[in-house]
């Protein structure tokens, strides 16, 4: 306690500058973006649920972590603790901000008919509903959810047009039905379940009372507007551009802020509070201040080294220009209006996922454009873990340009294998062109490439690695046939660029 305001002093306000200057920094950067929606159409989910989730590391990373150095902890982890708990304030105040602007920006429009609605209306309310039953239809979303996938998740969007003067087909009328299964199910289980769910939602969208609603939300770029404007594209009638699809809203809309506001500076107060609290328990390290305040930066720094690596330079040049290019890719599909967690096959096989029907009827440029894409956040992390391991090993022993030959190929080698294994498969993912790197470990440890005495070492920590993801791979929802052909074309091109590589040596000697 005898320093704790030398702590306080020098870590808190650094908190609270970070906390609110981020979460005013994410509202400026949505109100920005809303006004300019035709531009980039983010979506909402990126705002209400991504960008608090993750934004808030990057001020954390930069300005806040250094701060902390000055706390002595009795563990590694204590200030990854402090980490979280800021992140944890700053997710909630971003969150409860996000859902804020949301629904107390914009009146409530109470008109009519829909034939007199103004631009930049968000609700409203109708005196006079008029549809035109004879153009319905409606789309299906399957989806996964969980943080093992166990969930499947249906959304039928069904729609109706306006009937308005100019009988354009601007203004649509949607309503949305939900229904989660287990993922585990089997397929025929499944498709029974799909059914039930579906003719239920017909019957339950035949009776819908239009009228009812209280208000209606006019629906911004969202995966619901998406649904219902796949529905309305099945109708193959001309409709304008900029569609307008209104959804019904229960309650009043006065009480649609609920508590968000209170949250905003709840989630705050909560934070600080444990923040606070917990700096009573770390020593003061006086040397390591000492340093901050003459300006000396640590010797090392691993999250700055860890940054480096997406740098092209020296033994890992060619695989910091992998990693740049996938997430890079990854990151357009986000702010494209790709699902972050879960894209369903649709989305990406617009983005050149590769299925056999596809490949093989003339868009062969699949079997590499799939290798950039992935299937969620999570399965890009995990390949960027498995690149950057099996890079460690194999770009110092090949060099840039054999190793990027050894990438591509095995990655072709592994798209081929899934489509010719998979009938109806949609492959994404590097995970193909990784094996081929973690083959070519595995085959030069059958050559001189590593030292005798370090190829048992080698063989113990990838092997396992391997062998786990391929056993993993046989659970289902993974494209096994990819690891597979990936594997053992890596394995044998390894192989043959390491030998036709030392005797071309050998012959210049």
């Amino acid at each position: 306690m005898e320093h704790y305001y030398t702590k306080f002093k020098n870590v808190a306000p650094t908190f609270i500058i970070v906390a609110f200057g981020t979460t005013i920094a994410t509202l400026l950067f949505r109100w920005v973006f809303t006004i300019n929606s035709e531009i980039l159409p983010i979506k909402e989910d990126v705002f209400n649920i991504w960008l608090p989730i993750i934004l808030p590391w990057i001020p954390i990373t930069i300005w806040l972590r250094p701060k902390l150095r000055i706390l002595k902890f009795k563990n590694d982890n204590g200030p990854f603790l402090f980490q979280m708990i800021a992140w944890g304030a700053m997710v909630g105040m971003m969150i409860a901000s996000n859902g804020y602007l949301k629904t107390a920006t914009g009146k409530l429009a109470e008109i009519r008919t829909i034939d007199i609605l103004e631009e930049n209306t968000r609700y409203l309310t109708l005196e006079e509903i008029k549809l035109n039953r004879d153009l319905g239809s409606a789309h299906t979303e399957f989806r996964a959810s969980g943080k093992y996938n166990q969930h499947l998740n249906f959304d039928s969007y069904f729609v109706y047009p306006f009937e308005t003067s100019s009988q354009e087909y601007k203004y649509w009328y949607g309503v949305k039905f939900h229904e989660q299964i287990g993922n585990k199910l089997s397929p025929e289980k499944k498709e029974s379940l799909y059914q039930q769910f579906f003719e239920q939602s017909i019957k339950d969208f035949e009776s819908y009372e239009f009228s009812k609603p209280t208000y209606f939300e006019i629906l911004p770029h969202s995966d619901d507007r998406e649904g219902f404007k796949k529905a309305i594209k099945k109708l193959q009638i001309k409709t304008p551009n900029n569609l307008i699809v209104i959804e019904p809203r229960e309650g009043n809309y006065e009480d649609r802020n609920g508590e968000k506001l209170e949250w905003i500076f709840g989630s705050f107060g909560i934070g600080f509070g444990v923040f606070l609290f917990a700096l009573m328990f770390p020593k003061y390290h006086q040397a390591e201040h000492k340093r901050q305040l003459k300006g000396i930066k640590p010797k090392s720094d691993e999250v700055i080294d860890m940054l480096k690596f997406l740098i092209p330079k020296g033994d890992h040049y060619a695989t910091s220009i992998l990693l740049d290019l996938n997430i890079l890719i990854f990151l357009l599909m986000i702010f494209s209006g790709v699902h972050i967690i879960s894209p369903n096959g649709m989305e990406l096989l617009e983005w050149g996922a590769n299925r056999r029907s596809e490949t093989t009827g003339g868009d062969w440029w699949r079997l590499v454009s799939s290798m950039f894409l992935h299937g969620g956040f999570m399965h890009l992390f995990l390949n960027i873990y498995g690149l950057v391991i099996a890079a460690l090993f194999v770009e110092p022993i090949f060099g840039r340009t054999k190793y990027f030959i050894l990438y591509f190929a095995s990655g072709i080698c592994g798209s081929l294998a899934s489509i010719y294994w998979y009938e109806n498969t949609i492959s994404v993912g590097a995970s193909g062109a990784i094996f081929g790197l973690y083959g070519a470990i595995l085959g030069l440890l059958l050559t001189s490439a590593f030292p005798k005495d370090g190829k048992k070492g080698i063989l113990m920590f990838i092997g396992p690695y391997v062998g786990i993801n391929l056993l993993f791979g046989l659970t289902g929802g993974i494209d096994n046939a990819a690891h597979i052909g990936g594997l053992i074309s890596g394995a044998v091109l390894g192989i043959i660029l390491y030998v036709t590589d030392k005797n071309t040596q050998a012959n210049k000697g």
